[in-house]
């Protein structure tokens, strides 16, 4: 028997345009419960702190919540404005909550990397310079934008070595240059670093 693939909210007969933390959602539902989440982690990021239960359980609803909002956001012709401006919003609310869930020091450093993204249809690759390192990613002086929520492959140009990173923020760094937050997805040293007496030095 075949079944429609609706929204899973009690009472809502529309269709699934996303899945979130397992659950099927509407257009609209998606953006009430990313807007409530988001919401519930900066009120408790700004009062009582953040557990590193609640943290971790943040940072994949960031990321889950961006990747769909962006892919949505591209991918939606019937969108009308309001509902394309929220998805936009969500993408920067959730890249400047992450911003503020710092897991490790920072150590500023000037390491050749090469980013590339092979996204549908735009495609890149450049060489570039990171200008902090973290023990789950960094900050780096490009000139192609990516969006937050992007996978990017990083490879660094003295080792070789290579992660897959997702784009978390980005600002402007200059007239035609960016500044990239990248965080790995599974790699927990890719610089090498004692990160013990990084911490020790702050």
């Amino acid at each position: 028997m075949t079944t429609v693939d609706n929204c899973s909210v009690a009472g809502c007969d529309k269709s699934r345009a996303a899945s979130l933390e397992g659950a099927a959602l509407c257009l609209e539902h998606f953006i009430s419960v990313c807007y409530e989440r988001l919401d519930h982690y900066d009120v408790l990021r700004k009062g009582m702190g953040l557990t590193v239960t609640d943290t971790e359980s943040a940072r994949r609803f960031i990321h889950e919540c961006s990747r769909n909002a962006d892919e949505m956001e591209h991918d939606a012709r019937e969108l009308d404005n309001l509902e394309r401006a929220k998805l936009v919003h969500i993408i920067l609310a959730a890249s400047e909550l992450g911003r503020h869930l710092r897991r490790s020091p920072r150590k500023a450093a000037a390491i050749a990397v090469r980013l590339s993204s092979d996204k549908l249809g735009s495609s890149w690759e450049e060489d570039a310079e990171t200008v902090l390192l973290s023990q789950y990613g960094a900050s780096v002086r490009c000139k192609h934008h990516a969006k937050p929520g992007e996978t990017l492959e990083v490879v660094r140009s003295d080792t070789g070595e290579k992660a897959q990173a997702r784009v978390a923020w980005e600002r402007p760094a200059g007239t035609d240059e960016v500044r990239i937050g990248v965080e790995f997805l599974a790699c927990d040293n890719f610089w090498g670093l004692d990160w013990g007496v990084v911490e020790e030095a702050r």
